[in-house]
């Protein structure tokens, strides 16, 4: 079928027209306008105002949401065939996404979404990051197709106001969305929201699959469904934690219901690592977020994947088939995050090992933390020494973290980042620098022109240039670029007690695998546990809950965290773990 023009943008809105005509049931009401958009599943009529009864209607209605999602992807396929949509519109269409968390960074995903034109959904495990949004009176009120809207102001780097839903259990979340999600929360939280979010997932996949074998006519036709978890950030392995979990829920399912599955966990998911978050936010109010910049490059990986598969080429050979063009964009990491995000996205050689070497915020916090410490922790008034005297005021000091990087906090952050290339570099893996990590989240400068007074106007002299330091990359961030921020005035801040834990044990780890001990990282986890009367090496759930750290513990051979790189998962979760702690040398032993 031709359209009868040749005219570009006659072809794009006839093309609109007739997809909405051909897919859209006027039952569900007005929809977003784009073609993708009627994948999005029907609203759920009677939203209750008591979050478990919610919960329990959209787990009533999975079934239901999974036979119309396989209709309309077996739509959209004999729609592709007959060649007669603008294939753009395909290809970056409009998507519902469920985010797992309601903080500053869930929120700054939120807007970024929003602002590209897709459809977020906000949970909050706790419900406290979500408790100021008010239910209307009435389900019309604020609303679209029976799913109510909140608003939500963004300001910042992103200046605009926006709609979310709100999801009140993970049940809802995940059948309330296109097959994709985002973990957006602190990586202390990611374990019990996995655990929660797993079984939800294998039901809704399972149910999906159930439903496209009732409605397919023909075996040729055979579309599985694909579920995208994106990882924002990635930190301590949490994409394997996520995978073994998924794996062990899917057999449980499969065991309980007495059913035969020809699908292995490693078909219908993919999970999408982030070496750091798309933007960096501060909520303001439980319905306000100021987002202060958005990320020019996100390293990246997708697992399961191949080590010699180029995600780029591989995303412009998939693009030429007309179909399966929207399983192909859940099951292609690099094209979700582009269509998601924006075209920000940069693979990285090395898997899930290049992405846990790719996280640079929890060193770069660590030499903050370890020359703020003072201005984190200010001390309580003293006991009085005589009972008359009042009790002084305690003026806490604002302070700007970019501006407080010295030349010396800056040196031993350059010194915490050789560390980890040398691990790097061991493992093959090329990652960023420091340098390239401020200059492309930050928007400032690698280098600076090299001043000569006595030839300041010549050319040769303007053309000299110099590699700036970490502390005049931050300098110039809080003088000229203007997106410093605020440090921690208490110490127990996500600095200490997130990033310690699960940013640097696995940094120390990798170092005895490949016999670079990274000293500075177990110093600075030794100092800070010091301070806090805890013992930070042992507080990694994740790790744990892996074997890797812990009672009993053991390290597997590199051969299979290399695999585990590219497949998310150690071989069959029984890993020969032959190399312990005992076997690798210490940090007094490395010295």
């Amino acid at each position: 079928m031709k359209l009868p023009t040749k005219s570009p943008f006659v072809q794009t809105a006839l093309s609109w027209i007739f997809v909405r005509l051909w897919l859209l049931p006027i039952s569900h009401g007005f929809q977003p306008p784009s073609v993708l958009a009627t994948f999005h599943r029907s609203r759920i009529p009677g939203r209750s105002r008591d979050n478990s009864s919610f919960g329990n209607i959209a787990c009533i209605h999975r079934k239901r949401h999974a036979i119309q999602f396989i209709e309309r992807l077996r739509a959209i396929a004999v729609l592709n065939e007959s060649n007669c949509v603008d294939r753009s519109e395909i290809l970056h269409p409009s998507l519902k996404v469920g985010i797992v968390g309601a903080g500053s960074i869930a929120f700054g995903t939120a807007s970024l979404l929003s602002s590209l034109g897709h459809d977020p959904m906000l949970w909050s495990p706790s419900g406290a990051g979500t408790k100021d949004f008010k239910d209307p009176e009435s389900p019309e009120q604020n609303s679209l197709g029976n799913t109510v809207r909140y608003k939500v102001q963004s300001t910042g780097a992103l200046d605009r106001n926006f709609d979310v839903r709100i999801a009140r259990s993970p049940c809802e979340l995940v059948a309330s969305n296109d097959n994709v999600l985002v973990i957006a929360l602190p990586v202390n939280g990611h374990k019990q929201v996995m655990e929660s979010i797993a079984p939800e997932i294998v039901k809704h996949v399972m149910d999906q699959r159930i439903a496209q074998r009732k409605t397919e006519n023909e075996p040729s036709q055979d579309l599985k469904p694909v579920m995208h978890i994106i990882i924002s950030s990635h930190a301590s392995l949490g994409a394997v934690y996520l995978m073994n979990l998924l794996a062990e829920e899917y057999r449980r399912y499969v065991s309980a219901n007495n059913i035969f599955s020809d699908l292995g966990v490693m078909d219908w998911v993919r999970i999408t690592s982030w070496g750091t978050t798309a933007i960096t936010a501060r909520k303001l109010s439980g319905t306000s977020v100021k987002v202060l910049t958005v990320r020019q490059s996100i390293d990246f990986c997708t697992v399961p994947s191949s080590p010699f598969e180029d995600p780029e080429e591989a995303s412009r050979q998939e693009s030429v088939n007309p179909e399966n063009d929207f399983l192909g964009l859940l099951s292609d990491g690099y094209r979700l995050c582009n269509c998601l995000f924006g075209s920000r996205f940069k693979h990285r050689k090395g898997g899930l090992l290049a992405i846990s070497l790719s996280n640079l915020n929890p060193q770069n916090h660590l030499g903050i933390v370890l020359g703020n410490m003072s201005r984190m922790d200010p001390p309580p008034p003293p006991p009085p020494i005589d009972p008359q005297t009042p009790t002084p005021d305690i003026v806490i000091e604002p302070w700007y973290q970019g501006k407080c990087i010295t030349p010396n906090v800056g040196r031993l952050m350059e010194a915490l980042d050789r560390e980890r290339i040398e691990i790097a570099n061991a493992l093959d893996i090329e990652v960023r620098t420091i340098y390239q990590h401020f200059s492309w989240s930050f928007h400032v400068p690698l280098e600076t022109a090299i001043s000569d007074d006595n030839h300041a106007s010549t050319s040769a002299s303007a053309a000299k240039r110099r590699p700036l330091t970490v502390s005049e990359m931050n300098q110039q961030m809080h003088y000229y670029v203007g997106n410093d921020v605020l440090g921690p005035a208490v110490p127990d801040s996500r600095y200490v007690l997130e990033d310690v834990p699960y940013g640097l044990v696995l940094i120390v780890i990798l170092g005895r695998l490949v016999n670079r001990p990274a000293t500075l990282h177990e110093a600075g986890i030794m100092i800070v546990s010091a301070m806090y009367g805890r013992d930070f090496m042992n507080e990694n759930e994740l790790l744990q809950g892996l074997g890797l750290t812990g009672e009993g513990h053991s390290i597997p051979h590199l051969s299979e965290w290399k695999e585990m790189a590219y497949t998310g998962c150690f071989k069959c979760g029984a890993v020969s773990r032959s190399t312990s702690d005992e076997d690798i040398p210490s940090l007094a032993e490395s010295k």
